[in-house]
């Protein structure tokens, strides 16, 4: 699906399907692909007349956020979220003063976000193309708090499920799903954080103030958000090995009792090993007093090997 919105001499906001459709002079034009079909992107190649290395950064998948200077044009890439599945998806511009081209293989929510904005704006004169793709990084950026507020909820929560009857190990998988998710995000967010920085501090980007001051602000948030990210992400970390220290305390105080009765029971299994064998000759055997005697032996052993622990604080 292609749509176009475009900005004739009268600073009249039209809507056509195609730029080819257009017949008036114009100040710019924005047109935005998404799920474009082959014959729509032929678009890019015949009408724009795109580099052959930008259309395939577009039309793949899984680019990383950046941004490159190509003769008449800069080409960048975003990343957004989607909303449901927490997946990055990327939305490409290619941007010069004359127009915006958007491309997207699924539907942005930033995108149709500006798009409105563009539309409902009184100062739609006062927008160019660049207003317009800085419009949609503000929305992308935004558009990642829910999901860093969320992962930090669950961080917190953790705190709380101590007093929950759930397992140690159901804790550490649930610790490890939500690094993954930290992860993720943060495969997001850091590279568009550079993106950013290296437009305000590059050269190749003519920036008016109001421009600065938007992308200073869009920088300001992209900055809290790592903090945010690599925050939950320490506090996971000491969560998984607290319960990694606690599981492995429960172990050591397991084997410890275990060994303390295993060597309690060491020199009476001696004892009873040694008058279980079968010679004809052990006087203990015909002793009256034997059997009794014997287990006084044992007893007096036991007791005093566990004063002996109890004076060591073994146990």
């Amino acid at each position: 699906m292609i749509r176009t919105l475009y900005m004739n001499e009268q600073n009249e906001l039209h809507r056509c399907n195609s730029p080819e459709e257009i017949q008036t002079e114009i100040k710019w034009m924005w047109v935005d692909f998404e799920s474009a079909t082959s014959e729509e992107m032929r678009l890019l190649r015949t009408y724009f007349n795109f580099h052959p290395i930008s259309i395939e950064d577009a039309t793949s998948v899984n680019q990383r956020p950046k941004f490159k200077e190509y003769d008449y044009y800069l080409f960048f890439v975003f990343q957004a979220i989607d909303l449901k599945s927490m997946k990055p998806e990327e939305i490409d511009v290619f941007i010069n003063n004359d127009y915006i081209v958007t491309f997207h293989k699924e539907n942005a929510e930033e995108v149709d976000k500006a798009w409105r904005n563009l539309q409902n704006s009184t100062l739609k004169a006062k927008h160019s193309t660049h207003d317009i793709m800085y419009s949609i990084l503000d929305a992308t950026v935004d558009n990642y708090f829910p999901f860093v507020y969320e992962l930090e909820e669950k961080v917190f929560s953790f705190e709380d499920r101590h007093s929950v009857n759930i397992s140690t190990e159901e804790l550490i998988e649930e610790t490890f799903d939500l690094r993954e998710d930290l992860l993720m995000i943060r495969r997001t967010v850091n590279p568009m954080k550079d993106l950013v920085y290296r437009v305000l501090e590059g050269r190749l980007v003519n920036l008016s103030k109001k421009q600065r001051i938007l992308l200073h602000h869009i920088n300001d948030h992209l900055v809290r958000q790592v903090e945010m990210i690599e925050s939950s992400r320490e506090m996971t970390a000491d969560i998984r090995d607290n319960y990694i220290s606690l599981n492995s305390f429960k172990m050591n105080n397991i084997m410890k009792i275990l060994t303390i009765y295993s060597v309690i029971f060491m020199p009476l299994t001696l004892i009873v090993g040694i008058y279980g064998m079968n010679f004809d000759i052990m006087p203990e055997l015909h002793w009256n007093f034997g059997y009794l005697a014997v287990w006084l032996v044992m007893i007096f052993i036991t007791i005093g090997m566990i004063i002996y622990f109890k004076k060591k604080h073994w146990f």
